[in-house]
């Protein structure tokens, strides 16, 4: 506590529980929670959670237990994959995924990494194809998260910020 600090003139959204938990447990999850959209879904269910005060117990790292409020631990059933989201959408988001990916230590490689997909993915000449070209992008950029996510789990993640361009072109074409 420092006694002479004050508030900050601008507060950073926060993401629901539910994507927090996730992304500290190194789990998949959408960037819709990232979103403006998903923001002011967490923000509306925290404001309901206070109202109600369910809570839940939940296991934390080291056989510690945390309460959380029980309504902010589920999946909304309004999430969307990544591919859903427009361009725009994902772009903001990302900012605020790589925000909880840093505060939850995941390391300077892994953000770096994370870091460096989104550049590539912005600046791909792809892009220049217009909307078909951003969903191409989109696609790819979501199957390549889940799959990062699921080959970690086996601890056989890999460098994502290279842009596998074989099969970007072939998502491109199932498009």
């Amino acid at each position: 506590f420092d006694p002479d600090a004050r508030i900050a003139t601008t507060l950073t959204a926060r993401p629901a529980d539910y994507a927090i938990k996730r992304i500290e447990v190194r789990k998949h999850v959408p960037l819709w929670y990232f979103s403006r959209e998903g923001l002011r879904e967490a923000a509306r269910v925290v404001r309901q959670s206070d109202e109600n005060d369910a809570l839940a117990i939940t296991k934390a790292e080291e056989g510690q237990v945390t309460v959380r409020s029980a309504g902010s631990l589920a999946a909304s059933k309004n999430a969307k994959l990544d591919h859903q989201l427009t361009y725009s959408e994902f772009m903001y988001a990302k900012n605020l995924f790589l925000t909880a990916i840093d505060n939850a230590k995941w390391g300077d490689d892994a953000i770096d990494s994370f870091n460096w997909v989104f550049h590539n993915l912005d600046n791909h000449p792809m892009r220049e194809e217009g909307d078909r070209g951003e969903r191409a992008l989109l696609l790819y950029a979501s199957r390549a998260r889940t799959d990062w996510h699921d080959k970690l789990a086996l601890r056989k993640a890999y460098k994502i910020a290279t842009i596998n361009e074989d099969l970007l072109a072939k998502i491109a074409r199932e498009l």
